[in-house]
């Protein structure tokens, strides 16, 4: 599929994005989860920097029940606990890192495609040579080509899209309702230091699991529709009219960019991250003024 040097440069760039990405995202939520759960110690560090007359009470990074000691053993549950998030979070990991590379796979297919119709007569000089009676072969040549490569990309984009609608869907359900029941909890335990801290780590894990998924959907965005942009920009002035009609079908595929979505209802983008943000502050008034009465 890839020709030129060029084109093989590009794609080994999007590869080596997608994999920074994904040991970004997974560092940070691994060391989340260990933060998260280290606010258990909280009371333990403080009962040795400001002890008081008796042991603060226990704080587990979640509720459970292990029916032993928890004051006896809590270094062992907690441990325990530490342990089965992070392996918990290793199935999260898995899910969206594929799901980043796959992006990132796809928007180097656009970008390939964008090289190829902005460079649509850069091969002219080096095979007019063989044919000198049929010059416009060349162009409907290069211009079917990359037709073919603008094809493929839709075709993987529309697959990853029906792919992981699904999921997307009930993720974007749970980080909707949880944020908003999240900000209700960190308002009522603002007295509470460690509980607050707590809440307030759990709210910034959900809104940058949220932030990834719509980064990666507005990239998306902006690469389908790209095309159209270096169609415009490339020498299409140089090659056959009767070879622009081509031309202005791609142009006219790329106007509708290609999106992803959760459950075909929302679509992954920067703006609409702001918009379910905003629903999950109006979801969590709406509460608060209940807790209140």
């Amino acid at each position: 599929m890839f020709e030129t040097k060029e084109e093989y440069d590009i794609m080994r760039k999007y590869a080596e994005t997608g994999r920074w990405y994904a040991l970004i995202y997974g560092s940070f939520i691994y060391v989340g989860t260990v933060v998260f759960a280290s606010t258990a110690l909280v009371p333990r560090i403080l009962d040795v920097l400001f002890p008081l007359n008796t042991s603060r009470p226990i704080l587990l990074p979640y509720p459970a029940y292990y029916f032993v000691d928890e004051n006896q053993y809590f270094y062992y549950i907690f441990s325990h606990m530490l342990i089965t998030s992070s392996i918990c979070m290793s199935g999260v990991v898995a899910h969206d890192t594929t799901f980043f590379v796959y992006v990132e796979h796809v928007c180097g297919l656009f970008a390939v495609v964008g090289f190829r119709f902005g460079h649509v007569s850069h091969k002219r000089s080096t095979m007019e040579k063989n044919m000198l009676n049929y010059p416009g072969a060349v162009y409907h040549k290069n211009i079917v080509i990359s037709i073919y490569a603008h094809h493929k990309a839709l075709q993987f984009a529309e697959f990853l899209e029906s792919t992981f609608t699904i999921s997307f869907a009930v993720q974007l359900l749970i980080v909707t309702v949880g944020l908003s029941i999240t900000l209700v909890q960190l308002s009522i335990q603002l007295h509470n230091l460690a509980e607050a801290m707590r809440y307030f780590l759990f709210i910034f894990a959900q809104l940058f699991h949220l932030f990834c998924l719509s980064f990666q959907g507005q990239k998306l965005i902006d690469h389908s529709i790209e095309t159209c942009d270096k169609i415009y920009c490339s020498p299409w002035y140089t090659i056959p009219v009767k070879e622009h009609r081509l031309l202005m079908f791609v142009m006219r595929r790329s106007i509708d960019a290609s999106v992803l979505t959760a459950g075909k209802i929302f679509v992954f983008s920067l703006r609409n991250f702001t918009a379910v943000v905003q629903s999950s502050m109006s979801y969590f008034t709406l509460l608060s003024s209940f807790d209140v009465s």
